[in-house]
């Protein structure tokens, strides 16, 4: 059966699978590598793309093979016309023998100019497959196509050979990253209103975001949904009464704290013992306020599933919020946070990639970290304050307590991840309900507040663009959540934002004393399950440049993904981005 398994929707790619060949081989050479073919097409079953706005699971993408090996162009043609028939969109060449690759894989590929294309093989000895690989992707490079390679290992000889477990891995990894960058293709992001309170490290560029990542941005008046809540519109009623029972009753039954002011200035040490201190009652007003709150989330929910968003951004700040000038509304903290979760009073839900202030920059990280994970719900926060051994040090002495020296924190330092609105929960245990600063947030609402838990392995980065090269470029690296001593953090999350939530990272490979001199703007974005090699693989389909951070290895086996022959015969990955982007 060509159809190892059929996408679970419209919106998700076909990835397609081929065996080319030698017409010189005998019967049971092209059985072997048809066989390849549809193992290695079951190996891509691990792939995930994320879930659509009121999706319940992620999505999975189509898997087809080739129902013959591809010996010459007659072959190419027919395959590519089917392939074209089944809706294909990234094409992966698995060859086992020795084939033409012109005759074969470059006349298929050609019907397909745009489509990520890779090379899958055994390192084999009979036939031999790997003297086809080096010459395709050779081939390829010349004419200035990108076709990653992963040679892995396999047995040589049976006709049900199977990769190894590291092999799997490299393999899924750089189709994932194809998938996620052909998924990206058309699917259009929410951007209300002004980017990020005007700052300059959040534009939303259009243009760029299409040549490099194919993404829409749907530019919309936040004008359309105050008068939307004030009009009682764009949401159901009941469905509203639902959600505020759930959040006053369920969720957050005896953790809704108003006043934050006077908790801030007492010190309260809520997130320690929160018994300590009993919220104060909801005045009819806080209420009000509240559910002005969640019709925001509900109106920006259907808005965005109607019309196919896969993200959004909003500016609860200047005029939303904050502006006297105008009429301050309720902020849209809490929808920020569930819309980044995997869970809202309707029970479990596709996370969906959301950005405080518009910061359509950092929605672009948070979308391409779904695409490449699957939809592991993405942290969004401030690059707050960046504490180094000696400061946590410091504190630890005022405090009279100790702290580990062994431990990630005292080793390298740590961040406190640190924002208002769209910490998702799935980054903590639990988490509060927090009355607004009203000299911030004149228009009222509640934020979330919460401490992440120690030991979340994570990749943190930020997406920044460059007028110079006219480019995106990525500055990340692997980190994990760290656990400090409660009366230090209690101590640092008063001398923040005391009522919003806190992720303290560590950098694994660079310590805090550089790592504060490297975010490209005051917000940074984490996301679980995401290998570095597989970011490379897609920043290799999109066109995005890679900083390396100070002090680090250039390549670390296992870690990095090998440089694509493209590169190496053009110059270096910078040089030969910038060429195939236009800008040299």
């Amino acid at each position: 059966m060509p159809w190892i398994q059929k996408p679970s929707s419209p919106s998700v790619p076909v990835i397609a699978l081929f065996a080319p060949c030698d017409p010189r081989i005998d019967d049971a050479a092209r059985e072997r590598a048809q066989n390849i073919c549809v193992m290695t097409g079951k190996i891509l079953k691990a792939i995930r793309m994320p879930g659509a706005v009121g999706a319940l699971v992620a999505e999975k993408p189509g898997i087809y093979v080739a129902d013959r090996p591809v010996q010459n162009e007659a072959d190419a043609d027919a395959v590519a016309y089917d392939f074209q028939k089944q809706n294909v969109k990234v094409i992966a060449i698995v060859p086992d023998t020795w084939f033409y690759p012109a005759k074969t894989a470059m006349a298929l590929t050609a019907h397909f100019p745009q489509a990520p294309l890779c090379c899958l093989a055994g390192n084999n000895a009979p036939k031999p497959g790997v003297v086809g690989v080096d010459a395709v992707v050779g081939a390829y490079a010349q004419t200035g196509r990108l076709c990653h390679a992963v040679i892995g290992t396999m047995p040589e000889v049976g006709q049900d050979p199977e990769f190894d477990e590291k092999s799997k891995g490299e393999i899924i990894d750089l189709v994932w990253a194809m998938t996620a960058a052909a998924w990206l293709r058309g699917k259009r992001i929410l951007a209300a209103d002004t980017d990020s309170m005007q700052m300059e490290t959040a534009l939303n560029h259009v243009h760029a975001s299409r040549k490099f990542l194919g993404m829409e941005s749907l530019r919309e008046s936040m004008k359309l949904f105050a008068d939307m809540i004030r009009k009682d519109g764009g949401y159901d009623g009941k469905e509203l009464k639902d959600l505020v029972d759930w959040t006053i009753n369920k969720q957050w039954k005896g953790k809704i704290y108003p006043d934050v002011e006077s908790i801030c200035a007492a010190k309260s040490p809520i997130y320690t013992d929160p018994s300590k201190v009993k919220p104060k009652p909801l005045t009819a007003e806080h209420k009000a306020k509240l559910e002005e709150e969640l019709k925001l989330y509900l109106i920006l929910r259907n808005y965005m599933r109607d019309l196919n968003c896969v993200g959004g951004g909003w500016t609860s700040q200047l005029a939303w919020g904050s502006d006297l000038k105008g009429t301050p509304m309720a902020c849209a903290d809490i929808a920020e946070a569930l819309f980044n979760s995997t869970f809202d009073h309707a029970g479990k839900k596709a996370a969906i990639p959301f950005a405080t202030e518009n910061d359509v920059q950092g929605l672009l990280t948070m979308v391409c970290y779904a695409a490449l994970t699957g939809g592991e719900p993405v942290l969004f926060a401030d690059y707050r304050k960046v504490y180094e051994p000696w400061e946590i040090q410091k504190k630890a002495g005022e405090l009279g307590i100790a702290v580990d020296p062994a431990s990630a924190y005292m080793q390298r330092g740590t961040i406190d991840m640190d924002n208002s609105g769209s910490g998702s929960l799935d980054w903590c245990t639990d988490s509060i309900l927090f009355e607004v600063y009203k000299h911030y947030f004149p228009g009222g609402g509640f934020s979330t507040g919460y401490i992440s838990p120690g030991g979340i392995q994570c990749q943190a980065g930020r997406l920044a663009y460059s007028d110079l090269t006219g480019m995106f470029t990525m500055i990340q690296g692997e980190a994990e959540s760290v656990e400090l001593p409660m009366p230090i953090a209690e101590s640092f999350c008063h001398a923040s934002s005391y009522s919003w939530p806190h992720t303290w990272i560590t950098f694994k490979e660079v310590p805090a004393s550089i790592t504060k001199y490297g975010c490209p703007a005051n917000h940074m974005h984490m996301v679980r399950n995401l290998p570095t090699r597989r970011w490379q693989y897609f920043s290799d389909y999109t066109g995005i440049l890679n900083f390396r951070w100070e002090g680090t290895p250039e390549f670390t086996e296992g870690k990095d993904r090998m440089a694509p022959m493209l590169y190496r015969i053009s110059g270096g990955e910078t040089l030969a981005k910038m060429k195939l982007a236009g800008r040299l």
